[in-house]
């Protein structure tokens, strides 16, 4: 019979396994020249450049297929991917994203649900930029919660498994000891941290490292917050054991 412990160690050992590499369809029309953004090099790491103002683009058309490229690990395709879909997410609008979120939740389920935890925490980063926009955009996301949460339950609490992310370029994935906050326990949670202060560390002695737990967790109350009054119901149907972040603010 399956206990909880049996549950946490097979979720660390699906976060640390290596998973089939896929050709995406975003790799396909980079290739293609049909991408319109390219690699802005001399300008500091995570820097692209667009031959078009992103606020132009057709958000139904192109924000699905930078979603589909945050399953890609190489180097230019990881990074114009991530850095394209956050600044096409930020440049369309509230109107335009609402439009493209029914063509983005594929893409995005997918790419939370590669086992790849690089590609698990950039398409988390993505969906708290998705929410940062409007709280339309949190609430038209909750009946979607079914397709992207389930993905999510089995690495809440993974709390020794560790990636990169200040450079997109390292797509690593590591297990290290799990070192608490001094300041914060789970309740309050450094998963806090990720919506208030971007740019600092979470967890660990090193700015590029990221306990993979906490940006779930981070994620979750980002849609507990701006989801409006279903969210968290819906949150708790799809993960039973997520707590409220109301009680932590």
């Amino acid at each position: 019979m399956r206990n909880a412990a049996t549950d946490l160690n097979a979720s660390r050992a699906k976060a640390t396994t290596q998973p089939r590499r896929v050709r995406t369809r975003f790799r396909q029309k980079y290739d293609a020249g049909e991408i319109p953004a390219r690699v802005a090099h001399g300008t500091g790491a995570n820097a692209i450049a667009w031959r078009v103002d992103p606020s132009a683009l057709d958000a139904s058309a192109y924000l699905p297929l930078f979603i589909d490229g945050l399953k890609e690990t190489k180097h230019p395709y990881r990074l114009l991917a991530v850095r394209g879909g956050i600044e096409l997410t930020r440049a369309c609008g509230e109107r335009a994203l609402l439009d493209a979120l029914p063509r983005s939740v594929l893409p995005m389920k997918e790419a939370l649900g590669t086992g790849d935890m690089a590609v698990t925490a950039v398409a988390l980063e993505l969906l708290r930029e998705f929410v940062k926009v409007s709280p339309s955009i949190g609430e038209a996301l909750v009946p979607y919660y079914r397709n992207l949460l389930p993905a999510l339950n089995a690495l809440k609490d993974v709390s020794d498994v560790y990636v990169s992310l200040v450079n997109l370029t390292d797509c690593r994935s590591w297990r290290e000891p799990h070192r608490r906050s001094r300041v914060t326990d789970d309740a309050s949670d450094v998963a806090d941290d990720v919506d208030r202060f971007p740019s600092r560390e979470i967890v660990g002695c090193g700015r590029s490292k990221r306990n993979i737990g906490s940006l779930v967790r981070a994620t979750l109350r980002a849609l507990e917050r701006r989801g409006g009054a279903d969210a968290l119901v819906n949150i708790k149907y799809q993960i039973p054991t997520y707590q409220s972040c109301v009680r932590c603010e």
